[in-house]
């Protein structure tokens, strides 16, 4: 499958997947790109991200109204949602199927990794568009200064997460003891996940008092990398304007408390911390090689984070890298998984983050074999939502939009 193929194949799946119209609940204009067409069918925060950065190789319009209409959901507060039901006939199935906390019928309460502001930023590289930019700029502003006033209680620069599912890895082993789970299967997690919702049922809306509460309180590792990963592109994008000087200090901050708090250089590796009292979570999983992506991570951590696991064949160097957990984890599922995502397969989103991170780092053959094998694992089972690391079998959703990110790695 050459470059013309790939393109001609992630097309015709972003433009399959495209909505548009007018929503009935607040009369807005919307266009965006659904994941998937089974399973996924409204609009998911870092997946538009994702898709905008696709869009970027193949309809430069598009890629800005899929950020436009991320962007349009903002509430005045500043918070961006994870999911936002545009079409409100499609959610009653939706619902009966999958549980999602709300404060509004229009909109899911939780968030998802902060990538927004890179997301606008590739775009504005791509077009040159000043109004873009100018519309896009108080949005974020307002947004990355939510995260810090209400997922960053402590103020020690690590914004946490109040569900897994906020964090995009879902059923993560790393979270099996803070959920209390009994069954290692999708029906056990949604049974602890249930718990969790309703214990949140009355604060819905509250964040701060949600993570006093003290049920589900991650400091994520990947979460804050990419949250500082956005900070420095609305550094960028903000140039000479005063705010600038604040997000820069947020993004050192970051850094600085993942390298003080969530380092473990026993292990050499990354870990989230639990609860209040942040407790390190000594579970190895893609989310501990997540700060790669951060180009001013000291070297020696660097280095360490790539010969101990990286490149570690009994760890994360399968035959199609990088899995999202270890081979070494005892919990382990390469696939198929049956709903219970993210113990074992590989994802085409976190191949480009670290792909690129490990570019900047200075490992172009690591970079290239991931990029090899992430194209081959498209070619053998097409636009998937994850592949089984040791096959490249394709698994989970069809059509998946965020695996359209192979244009631009």
């Amino acid at each position: 499958m050459d470059r013309q193929q790939l393109e001609e194949g992630a097309r015709k799946i972003l433009l399959t997947n495209l909505r548009k119209g007018v929503a009935d609940w607040n009369g807005k204009d919307f266009s965006f790109v659904v994941p998937s067409l089974r399973g996924y069918p409204f609009q998911w925060f870092w997946d538009s991200c994702f898709h905008a950065i696709a869009l970027t190789h193949l309809d430069l319009e598009q890629a800005k109204a899929e950020l436009t209409t991320l962007m349009s959901a903002a509430l005045p507060n500043g918070f961006i949602p994870h999911i936002i039901f545009w079409e409100m006939d499609k959610q009653p199935d939706f619902l009966s199927r999958n549980i999602v906390g709300m404060t509004s019928p229009n909109y899911s309460s939780t968030m998802q990794p902060p990538i927004i502001a890179y997301a606008v930023e590739r775009v504005y590289q791509a077009t040159g568009d000043e109004a873009f930019k100018e519309m896009a700029l108080p949005i974020l502003v307002r947004f990355y200064r939510w995260l810090r006033e209400n997922r960053d209680p402590d103020n020690d620069g690590l914004i946490a997460v109040i569900q897994p599912e906020e964090a995009g890895t879902d059923c993560s082993p790393k979270y099996d003891e803070a959920l209390g789970l009994e069954e290692l299967s999708n029906q056990g997690f949604i049974a602890a996940l249930n718990k969790v919702y309703a214990a949140y049922d009355p604060m819905r809306g509250d964040d701060r008092r949600i993570l006093a509460a003290d049920i589900f309180h991650f400091e994520d590792v990947l979460v804050n990398s990419i949250y500082a990963f956005g900070l420095r592109a609305l550094v960028r994008l903000l140039g000479d304007a005063p705010e600038a000087q604040e997000f820069s200090r947020e993004a050192d901050k970051t850094l600085q408390a993942l390298v003080s708090k969530c380092w473990d250089e026993e292990a050499g590796a990354f870990f989230d911390l639990a609860g209040v009292a942040e407790n390190p979570v000594k579970v190895v999983t893609i989310s501990s090689l997540m700060p790669l992506i951060l180009d001013d991570l000291p070297r020696p951590i660097v280095e360490r984070l790539v010969d101990r696991w990286v490149t570690s064949t009994e760890d994360f160097w399968l035959p199609y890298p990088i899995p999202s957990v270890p081979a070494s984890n005892p919990k382990f599922i390469p696939g198929p998984p049956r709903g219970f995502i993210w113990r074992g397969p590989s994802w085409i989103n976190t191949n480009w983050f670290l792909s690129h991170a490990l570019r900047r780092q200075g490992y172009e053959e690591l970079a290239d074999t991931i990029v090899a094998k992430s194209h081959e694992c498209i070619e053998k089972s097409g636009f998937r939502e994850y592949y089984n690391p040791y096959t490249a079998e394709g698994l989970g959703a069809s059509d998946f939009g965020w695996s359209t990110l192979i244009l631009d790695m």
